[in-house]
């Protein structure tokens, strides 16, 4: 066992990278009444069988996957009591690699595998079953790029919420943003910059401040009316979440749909708080964190589209918005929202095509397909909770891809 589990967990928690971190440290303040060592419930020996793969290019005109070989994964382990590694293997010549290992700990922990390529860090899913193999203990890795090209903004959820004691209004951001790409995109290496992506914000904006998620907060900055991102953003869909606040005198606001959105929603924490822009619809009302917002929809909103926020100026003052607590119920709209989107497009065509996938890519049919089974999945698993519906939906839809996937590879005479 290294030294990383015997130091105090705020260290411990600290080296890991962003995305754990804001895992691990939600262990650490989690309410718990009871805690038993796995070896109190005899916890039985567990194991994962996976691979690593990689785009490798098949000929002029198509791209299959290939496997990652003599990379190193690492096993780990996060909990309320440690956090870190707890061994690691090189894979073979088929880009395979194994695991045993007996759960210790608290029976909170969460056990994953991990590999880096390119300098960047890929991941499985937490490992729940008893023995892991197949999708569950699959690492697709990618190579990395610095030229610039658009990310597609699946969703976007812009939550405003009452006016507080100094007549300033929090303002919640937060976007799915899906890299379409074979590649993973990283700021360039150079004395200024160009960031992996950014987003204009109202000029008068302030206090901006990055959730703790996906994306660390040192990988972003504020200025000029714009948020910056700098981490690296891989093939598939990455949540980046933020917050400022407006002063009462912006309103009504006016914002533009930089770089459109697939789903854009609005949540406006007052009862007669509107919304007007194309394709902008009120719908049912949602509660979240035992507030009350009116919803405002839009799908396919194009670039730069224009949409007015009109809210009153005065009203009781209420408590601050937090975007930790947000969150998860957000990702539960965007699921449900996007289902439907899917299902309603996939009723009006025989073929199975991605629905997710920007309309003007010209990748091969195989690859847009299995970026969109890997966007749907990212998504899902966002999801602690999911309802049966929205369980149903998407494993009726993940089925139906995987299917023409694999007519697509037959097809082009590649191995799937």
């Amino acid at each position: 066992m290294t030294s990383l589990l015997s130091t105090p967990i705020v260290q411990r928690v600290s080296r890991l990278p962003s995305f754990l971190r804001f895992f691990a440290l939600t262990l650490v303040v989690a309410s718990v009444s009871v805690s038993m060592s796995a070896s109190a419930l005899h916890a039985q020996p567990r194991s994962v069988d996976g691979r690593v793969r990689r785009p490798v290019r098949v000929n002029a005109d198509s791209t299959g996957m290939g496997p990652a070989v003599g990379t190193w994964v690492t096993l780990h382990r996060v909990g309320k009591d440690t956090a870190g590694p707890i061994d690691s293997i090189r894979t073979d010549g088929q880009g395979h690699y194994r695991f045993r290992w007996t759960p210790f700990g608290t029976a909170d922990g969460v056990y994953f595998a991990s590999t880096t390529w390119g300098g960047i860090a890929y991941f499985t899913p937490p490992l729940k079953n008893l023995d892991a193999r197949g999708d569950d203990a699959e690492i697709t890795v990618f190579d990395t790029t610095s030229v610039r090209f658009q990310l597609t903004v699946k969703g976007r959820h812009l939550i405003v919420g009452k006016a507080d004691t100094t007549q300033f209004r929090t303002v919640i951001e937060v976007f799915e943003l899906s890299n379409d790409s074979l590649r993973t995109l990283v700021a360039t290496d150079t004395t200024s910059p160009m960031p992996t992506w950014s987003i204009s914000i109202p000029a008068s904006a302030l206090d901006v401040r990055a959730n703790e998620g996906e994306i660390s907060p040192d990988a972003f900055v504020a200025g000029s009316g714009r948020v910056s991102v700098y981490a690296p953003i891989a093939p598939g869909i990455k949540q980046v979440a933020f917050s400022y606040k407006v002063p009462i005198s912006s309103f009504p606001l006016s914002m533009r749909a930089e770089g459109g959105a697939v789903v854009f929603e609005v949540l406006l924490e007052e009862p007669e708080g509107f919304v007007t822009g194309k394709g902008f619809a009120n719908v049912d009302p949602v509660t979240l964190e035992g507030r009350n917002f009116r919803r405002f929809l839009s799908q396919d909103v194009q670039s730069n589209a224009e949409l007015i926020i009109e809210l009153p100026s005065s009203g009781a003052p209420a408590r601050n918005l937090y975007i930790a607590g947000l969150l998860l119920a957000i990702g539960l709209l965007m699921m449900v929202v996007l289902m439907r989107s899917m299902q309603r497009r996939a009723a009006s065509r025989v073929a199975v095509e991605p629905t997710l996938r920007p309309r003007e890519s010209n990748a091969p049919i195989h690859e847009r397909l299995a970026q969109e089974i890997a966007a749907l999945d990212e998504t899902y698993a966002r999801i602690a909770q999911p309802s049966e519906t929205v369980q149903k939906a998407y494993e009726t839809r993940r089925r139906e891809l995987k299917g023409a996937l694999g007519a697509a590879l037959a097809d082009a005479g590649m191995p799937t």
